[in-house]
């Protein structure tokens, strides 16, 4: 080691062939060292798990001054976490190691003709015991399936090789080496071209893997001494100038490091336990190996005469080295730990058994010089007392006995492990039996190994025997605990329903990898199923905060957001600004907990055109809770419509809940009819579901004063188990005028509930339907006015008196000014809304004389009335006055076309809005275009049967186009529906309509 470069003083083309090997070699070292810190990452990644839970949540209350009745809604969160499920296997690795061995073998062979008989004939012996290992019978190249092939190339390599070692001895290096390196390319074509195997480059590599090993092993050997040789090299290169003596240091520094190594050893034979740092086997090598360059070329001084160093002994030594961590590299990446265990042992035996020979050598030849300071290093290798080979020979003894002492253990691991490559062979081929088979051959020569536990625990999950394969993943972690193993266990043991011993599993990975983010996680989901909000919180949290990955943290903000929403816990929402930029799942899980707070989020867009067509459970929850979200706003849809989302037989499995979320979206963005198509569809869908969405549709019928309709549905739902559905059936029967039939649907409900008198004294519904005026609120007071028919006039009047000052009259004068604009009573409806001065305060009655103004001037086109209008304030839902105004402007402004687009909308938009409807039906008959008057109130009689106004606009446009046996039908129907007062007014309407078609000429 006088000269750290001392390949500078060769020849330039050696030169450049050394220094592109070094670099090599080096590469090979850091390329083991990336792959054995990433081992359990590279061989069982991580992939993202997520389930969907749906949640319910309401974002809307029925629209009534009385009750405040929450419109149930679903949501769904995700929640996600880590499993190791898939093979880590890649080809890259395995072609990397299989190109590195054949070239490395190019070289070996090359060097081998340049030994001595003996030496040449153990090398070429090595190259014929290789390629039979690499079973190329098995192969059937070009169809045949016998020992031809192996035949041939073993003939051609001890061929060539006999003919450069006895005939051509003056044959160069580069000659030699490219004769080797066409037989085996020529071999790798053959293979690749002519097998009918599959991946036979895989088979080739993973068969063949054992010569390499043992290669590597005789390398380890071979650099096992290259420290201690080193601290003799610091300590006695040259002369001492004062003669101090060298002794003493030498054996401090050698003793030191003999014995760390050894405490690595009783480490890992399990006699002690120490809490100290013991040494990384595998950077004691690298350290070895590096020494070695320049250790190698001062021993090459014992074998000059066999294989000179400048510079193919230069060469060999390299290309060892590369061989050795290269082969380790691909037992990292594979996560083959029965080899990592014989090498780790190797490395640890060879070092401690040649290392104390070495340092005894030294002693017993040097003694005396180095204690008088002289320079020994130059003439190590030329022994006085005893040979050097001796080293060599009880060395390897020692390692002999220490493999000895643990009945073979490094020689069974290496057995495992080679099974473990053949196992990972047909995995990748896809012969799931074979595998699970070659593993539970590798299991039995290492029944405490990581690699063939954790696959067989693969497997047992992948078939669902949630105990074995929690059983194997335990096992997995005997010797080499990987979160990997830990979660995939504690998942296991969640799928089985052990919560607790999931929670037992993860606090053993928690002392194992504290501050994990996979592991916290995992925790967090599992206080999440035993509903430990606040313990789930805090595990996602600090998950969240410890992880270094950017995919764990945000997946720990994705479950928190989850957690929120589901629980109902009142936590801010992040801000908006980067949401666009966070995953699905986190957007999905940022809107339910927005939705289950009733906000609106304005910065998350939806592009239909852009959303695939096949959708993954994050890509439905998100769009589901994205369109529900909508509906906070009355938005309409427009470029993120999701209708053709739910005809794609792809998405039949989300294909109902987007039917139920576009339902939503479009009941609330004032699109009724078709909103109820869907959820009419729903109800009749499946009996499982039904009872929700008949309580739905029921509520939304209430909003659309549908009383009779949605009095039903609630009957329907509550036949259905549905909760509060009862409840609702007897307001919805209130509001019908009913009471009888209110007061028996609740009695019932309470007789069965068994609820306490006392509760029932103070509950107002009750006191209501028993007739208890004195014990009503001012709300149930107006409410008894509404809907009781009964009244005497002073009872009337006397009720008015109570609620007098109260905003509840005034709502009173706003319902009956409504009923006056639906049935044409234009003139009072105009007196009851233009004498209401109503407080600024009271700010939704102010919006329903505002929608009623709007009406009553679009009706009766009225200039006095439209200057009152607001139209910031006009409303879309229930319905929508804000679409009914803008169709009048349209009119006053003589645009006939695009008010007859929007009369169109309008009237087909909400069958329920009974003075949009007429509206639109009217301004269609100003047109002259009653077909399609006709088709609205068609459509909307069918919708809405129970609206008598509706039925009497019908059956005028039925007469209007002559039509005469639907007019005759109605007519007679509404007779046994309109007082005789109502009845003589819509005769003398029909007769003079009748009449004036009699006198049209045909």
């Amino acid at each position: 080691m006088a000269k750290l470069n001392f390949w500078k003083d060769w020849k330039l083309r050696y030169r450049g062939i050394y220094q592109v090997l070094l670099f090599i070699f080096l590469l090979s070292v850091a390329y083991s060292f990336y792959n054995q810190n990433n081992s359990n990452d590279l061989s069982a990644p991580i992939d993202v798990v997520r389930k969907t839970q749906s949640i319910e949540l309401s974002l809307q209350n029925v629209q009534d001054f009385v009750f405040e009745l929450p419109v149930p809604a679903r949501n769904y969160v995700i929640f996600q976490g880590f499993l190791a499920l898939e093979p880590g296997f890649e080809l890259s690795g395995t072609y990397l190691l299989i190109a590195i061995i054949f070239c490395c073998f190019s070289i070996l062979m090359t060097a081998s003709t340049y030994l001595s008989r003996w030496w040449f004939i153990i090398f070429q012996s090595v190259f014929v015991i290789w390629l039979i290992t690499l079973k190329l019978p098995y192969l059937e190249i070009l169809g045949v399936d016998n020992q031809v092939f192996t035949f041939i190339f073993t003939g051609l390599i001890l061929a060539v090789g006999y003919y450069f070692h006895a005939f051509k001895e003056n044959a160069g290096l580069f000659q030699r080496w490219l004769a080797f390196a066409l037989i085996l390319i020529a071999l790798i074509v053959l293979v690749i071209l002519g097998s009918s195997v599959e991946a036979p480059i895989v088979f080739m590599a993973h068969h063949g893997i054992i010569v390499p090993i043992i290669l590597s092993i005789i390398f380890i050997f071979n650099v096992a001494y290259e420290i201690i040789l080193h601290i003799l090299y610091i300590l006695a290169s040259k002369k001492n100038s004062d003669g101090s003596s060298n002794l003493i240091h030498f054996i401090i520094l050698s003793m030191l490091y003999l014995v760390y190594v050894g405490l690595t050893y009783a480490k890992n034979d399990n006699i002690i336990d120490w809490n100290i740092v013991y040494i990384n086997e595998f950077v004691l090598l690298a350290i070895s190996a590096i020494l070695g360059i320049w250790g190698y070329r001062k021993r090459s001084e014992l074998v000059g005469n066999q294989l000179s160093f400048r510079p193919l002994g230069g060469y060999v030594y390299l290309v060892l080295g590369i061989l050795t961590f290269s082969v380790l590299a691909w037992i990292f990446k594979n996560g083959n730990d029965p080899l990592m265990d014989t090498f780790e042992d190797m490395i640890i035996f060879s070092h401690l058994g040649f290392g104390i020979l070495f340092f005894f050598y030294v002693l017993y030849n040097f003694v005396g010089l180095l204690n008088s300071g002289h320079s020994i290093y130059p003439v190590v290798f030329r022994p006085v007392n005893i040979p050097y080979n001796l080293v060599r020979f009880v060395g390897f003894g020692i390692v002999v006995v220490l493999v000895l002492r643990v009945s073979y253990l490094p020689y069974y691991q290496a057995i495992s492990g080679y099974y473990n490559s053949l196992a990972d062979y047909y995995e990748y081929i896809g012969e799931e039996e074979n595998a699970e088979t070659t593993y539970k051959i590798a299991r039995q020569y290492a029944a405490t190994s990581h690699k063939h536990n954790f696959k067989i625990g693969q497997i047992e999950y992948e078939n669902k025997n949630w105990a074995e394969a929690s059983s194997y993943f335990n096992q997995a972690n005997f010797k080499r605990p990987s979160i990997q193993a830990y979660i995939n266990r504690a998942q296991a043991q969640l799928n089985a329903s052990l919560i607790f011993e999931a929670l037992f599993t993860l606090e053993d990975a928690q002392k194992e990898f504290p501050n994990n983010g996979y592991i916290l996680n995992m925790k967090g989901l599992v206080f999440e199923r035993l509903n430990k909000t606040d313990s789930a919180f805090i595990y996602f949290d600090a998950a969240e905060r410890s992880s270094i990955s950017n995919q764990v943290s945000e997946i720990a903000s994705v479950n928190r957001l989850g957690l929120f929403a589901k629980n109902s816990i009142d936590e801010d929402l992040p801000e908006q600004a980067a949401l666009n930029n966070k995953s699905v799942a986190f957007q999905a899980n940022y809107l339910a907990l927005a939705n289950r707070k009733r906000e609106f989020i304005d910065s998350v867009s939806l592009d239909a055109e852009k959303i695939p067509e096949t959708l993954t459970y994050n890509d439905f929850s998100f769009i589901f809770n994205y369109t529900l979200n909508k509906t906070l706003n009355n938005q309409e849809f427009e470029a993120d419509t999701i209708l053709g989302l739910t005809r794609l037989s792809q998405n039949e499995d989300f294909a109902k809940s987007l039917k139920y979320a576009a339902a939503s979206r479009l009941n609330y963005s004032a699109k009724i009819n078709e909103a109820y198509s869907y959820i009419y569809s729903l109800e009749n869908a499946d009996i499982s579901d039904a009872g929700f969405y008949y309580l739905l549709h029921g509520l939304w019928l209430l909003d659309q004063k549908a009383y009779t309709m949605a009095s039903e549905h609630f009957k329907k739902a509550a036949d259905l188990k549905m909760s509060k559905a009862k409840t609702y059936q007897a307001i919805a029967l209130i509001l019908d005028e009913r009471l009888y039939e209110a007061a028996q649907v609740y009695n019932n409900q309470v007789e069965s509930e068994s609820i306490a008198v006392g509760y029932l004294d103070q509950d107002p519904l009750y006191q209501f339907l028993q007739g208890n005026t004195q014990k009503l609120p001012d709300s149930f007071l107006y409410l008894w006015l509404r809907t009781n028919s009964s009244l005497q006039s002073d009872e009337i009047d006397s009720i008015r008196n109570n609620i007098k000052g109260s905003p509840f009259l005034t709502l009173l004068s706003l319902k009956e000014a409504e009923d006056d604009i639906i049935k044409a009573n234009y003139s009072a409806a105009k007196s009851k809304l233009t004498n209401l001065s109503i407080p600024a305060q009271e700010k939704g009655l102010n919006i329903y004389q505002n929608n009623l103004i709007a009406a009553l001037a679009a009706l009766s086109d009225d200039q006095q009335l439209a200057d009152l209008v607001e139209q910031s304030t006009l409303s879309t839902y229930p319905y929508n006055y804000k679409f009914l105004w803008k169709s009048f402007l349209e009119i006053r402004n003589d645009s006939e076309d695009k008010a007859t687009e929007m009369a169109l909308e309008l009237g087909r938009g909400n069958a329920f809005f009974e003075a949009g409807v007429i509206f639109a039906s009217q301004h269609l008959n100003a047109q002259n275009d009653l077909d399609k008057a006709y088709e609205i109130l068609v459509e909307a009689s069918r919708l809405n049967p129970n609206s008598i106004e509706l039925l009497k606009a019908y059956a005028l446009q039925a007469l209007r186009l002559n039509l005469l046996s639907y007019a005759t039908d109605a007519y007679e129907e509404l007779g046994n529906l309109l007082s005789a007062e109502e009845w003589e007014e819509f005769s003398q309407d029909y007769q003079e309509i009748a009449k004036e078609m009699d006198e049209r000429p045909w």
